[in-house]
């Protein structure tokens, strides 16, 4: 068996605090134990300030696909239709779900190393007024992109569609504004910015979505996609609806606390930090960013042109085996085209940065590539 890299700067799961790991390690509780009641109940509010919503908040046990998925078996009525944003991997799968649950797909799709244009979703809308639900993802970390989520929620607002936002490897390392922004299900993954292990879904639910699921002819009850079991049984009645991962609870509950402690405008300043050294490292590198713009990448993830003559597998195994840094490949269609450095929750920080540049320098230096000795790390310590 492999040993452990000494540093995970990938695109999720990456390291996470002492502190937390201590915290998923405490004793197991009854989920009705009085004293979970009050840790659960801290931590939807903790989890609140770090949404900056008011909306209800739920967190479901399956790991951040499940609210996803959720999102999609929730308010899509057979025969809707759905206006869905691909600018990666994540956004083009997400098309699956509208398909899975009867809504009529309709999509914007650009290439994989952009972002959407909103002039693209209002014409959409003036063609279909009709669109029930719009999706979109915030941060597509296997592109390393961002989109303007701001601009576009309100035009679907404006249309009474329901927005589904992906917000799974944004919220905790950037600004998102779900009230103000007009989203109505926030999805977010614990194991990316937040700093926490993958296991759950932390889910923001607005009264507009609510109301779409109960509109449905046939609301979905009695399922783990069922979203309104969490509010019907739990927000309303105070009852789980399936036996919750208390451990996972602890954990997230720990990161959020470190979180909110740290402040959450200095941790997007501490993620946009390191997200201008690592590009600004790979550029003295000589290497090519991959989205077509920086004004449009993610503070999370740094996606990085596979270099001429050099495969995924030879990179990131040697950056791995020999010199301790683990980072990300591509995922689906951009599989081979390129690789991710991630800086995110504990590990968005210029020090580790500065240690993946190294590792990545010595690593291509190795496989036949030129490249400016020191160049990275000097670059990156410049923005400092």
């Amino acid at each position: 068996m492999a040993d452990l890299p000494e540093f995970t700067m990938t695109g999720g799961p990456l390291e996470v605090s002492d502190r937390v790991l201590r915290a998923m390690a405490r004793q197991t509780m009854y989920h009705y134990d009085p004293l979970f009641l009050e840790l659960h109940n801290d931590t939807i509010d903790k989890l609140k300030k770090i949404f900056q919503t008011k909306n209800d908040l739920i967190i479901m046990h399956g790991e951040a696909v499940l609210g996803l998925e959720a999102a999609a078996a929730s308010t899509i009525e057979p025969g809707d239709k759905c206006l869905n944003l691909a600018t990666g991997p994540f956004g083009k799968g997400y098309g699956r779900h509208v398909t899975t649950f009867g809504g009529e797909l309709l999509e914007i799709e650009v290439p994989f190393n952009e972002s959407i244009d909103p002039e693209a979703v209002r014409d959409m809308f003036r063609a279909h007024p009709d669109i029930k639900v719009l999706s979109v993802v915030h941060s597509e970390t296997p592109a390393g992109t961002l989109n303007p989520i701001e601009k576009l929620c309100p035009i679907a607002k404006e249309h009474q569609a329901i927005t589904i936002v992906d917000a799974v490897s944004s919220v905790g390392g950037m600004q998102c504004l779900p009230d103000e922004w007009g989203v109505d299900i926030c999805i977010v993954g614990p194991q990316k910015c937040l700093g926490a292990p993958p296991g759950s879904a932390l889910v923001s639910v607005s009264k507009d979505a609510w109301q779409k699921m109960l509109g449905k002819s046939e609301p979905l009850r009695g399922s783990v996609l069922s979203m309104l079991d969490f509010k019907e049984r739990l927000i309303d009645n105070g009852r789980f609806p399936y036996t919750p991962s208390v451990n996972q609870v602890y954990a997230v509950r720990e990161a959020a606390a470190q979180l909110l402690e740290e402040g959450l405008e200095h941790a997007f300043a501490r993620h946009r930090a390191a997200a201008l050294a690592c590009r600004a490292g790979i550029k003295a590198m000589g290497l090519e960013l991959w989205p077509a713009s920086e004004d449009i990448m993610s503070t999370c993830v740094t996606a990085v042109k596979m270099p001429d003559g050099v495969t995924d597998k030879a990179l990131r195994a040697m950056m791995r085996d020999k010199y301790g840094v683990m980072i990300s490949g591509g995922h689906g269609d951009l599989i081979g085209k390129l690789f991710r450095i991630g800086h995110m929750g504990k590990m968005a920080g210029v020090s580790y940065v500065l240690v993946a540049l190294a590792a990545l320098e010595k690593t291509l230096t190795d496989l036949g590539v030129k490249v400016p000795a020191g160049a990275g790390v000097s670059a990156a310590l410049a923005t400092a």
